[in-house]
């Protein structure tokens, strides 16, 4: 066998074996995938990315998504994207979604979001779709003392330019709460706001409480505004009560005093009786005495007599008039 036999022979078996190695080497399944996706990816990029061992199955997936949805984003940017530890199919798809929403997202921002941990594809459902955040029942007195309750629902739209540095919708709420109350606070009359619940969509919406937002204020809507307490008629009903309460300790005090004086205008009849029944007791015993000792003579005594016990007579009468009258 020549020499020239040989080296062909080697060059041959070389060939193969690099063949071998090569299709061993080679990522086949991601390879033929973008071939029979029309998207063409060099095997040779294919076997580099595989020796950095970076996620060159994702990469290239998110390269064939974009290219198929003509996002223009090249293969260099989404390698680069995976060894900074990003997620290339996370911001193809997010940037595929937001196309076919017809939303303007670039290709720096689905980076800043992918890096800031979104998921992209929600948060471009969530930009395409108006957030509606109810504000908590707000209770406030108007200038005529009376308390309103009202309630607000806010429509709100993604501000793509503050999404990510904005502040949140709690913020916003308690700005719109803020202002519902200097409102409901700075007017003459519920009546007054009853009659245009408008005055409180206006006052939101003044207040710029979208400012420096991830949002921005789309609509306003009172979904309640209604009479919670009339402190005045409150204010009025206590000092009405507080006058009754007055009135009968009042009237308590005279019954209590009425009562003390028919007590001690008993005792004194009482003691009058007695003194009575006591005089009468002594003049029965000085009539007998007198008997006695011969002093009633004559018919002049017994008269001075008669008129004693008249008089006694009379006091007694008198006693049981004033008993009558005590007691009617």
């Amino acid at each position: 066998m020549s020499i020239g036999a040989i080296i062909a022979i080697v060059i041959a078996i070389i060939f193969v074996a690099l063949i071998v190695t090569f299709f061993a080497i080679l990522p086949k399944k991601v390879y033929f995938s973008a071939m029979f996706s029309g998207v063409y990816i060099s095997a040779f990029r294919l076997i580099g990315m595989k020796g950095r061992k970076v996620n060159y199955a994702d990469i290239a997936n998110a390269y064939i998504l974009a290219k198929k949805s003509k996002l223009g984003i090249v293969l260099y940017d989404l390698e680069v994207i995976s060894v900074s530890g990003g997620r290339p199919m996370n911001i193809v798809r997010g940037i595929n979604a937001a196309q076919l929403a017809k939303l303007n997202m670039s290709f720096d921002f689905a980076k800043a979001l992918d890096i800031s941990g979104y998921d992209i594809p929600l948060v471009v459902e969530s930009l395409s779709k108006p957030k509606i955040i109810e504000i908590p029942l707000v209770s406030a007195i108007t200038q005529d003392n009376i308390e309103v309750n009202t309630k607000l629902a806010l429509t709100l739209k993604v501000n793509f330019k503050n999404f990510l540095r904005g502040v949140t919708e709690d913020t916003i709420s308690t700005r719109a709460t803020e202002a519902v109350v200097k409102k409901i606070a700075n007017m003459e009359s519920a009546e007054m706001l009853l009659a245009h619940p408008e005055y409180i969509d206006k006052a939101v919406v003044d207040a710029d409480i979208d400012s420096d937002s991830k949002y921005e204020l789309s609509s306003v809507d009172v979904i309640l505004l209604d009479i919670a307490k009339d402190r005045k008629f409150e204010a009025e009903k206590a000092e009405i009560e507080r006058q009754r309460i007055i009135a009968a300790n009042k009237l308590e005090q005279r019954r209590l005093t009425a009562v003390a004086v028919e007590q001690e205008m008993k005792a004194k009849t009482e003691e009058m009786k007695a003194k009575a029944a006591a005089g009468e007791a002594d003049i029965s015993k000085a009539l007998v005495k007198a008997i006695e000792e011969g002093k009633i003579q004559d018919m002049l005594d017994y008269y001075k007599l008669q008129e004693v016990q008249a008089d006694i007579e009379l006091k007694k009468q008198m006693l049981q008039k004033y008993e009558n009258g005590e007691e009617q």
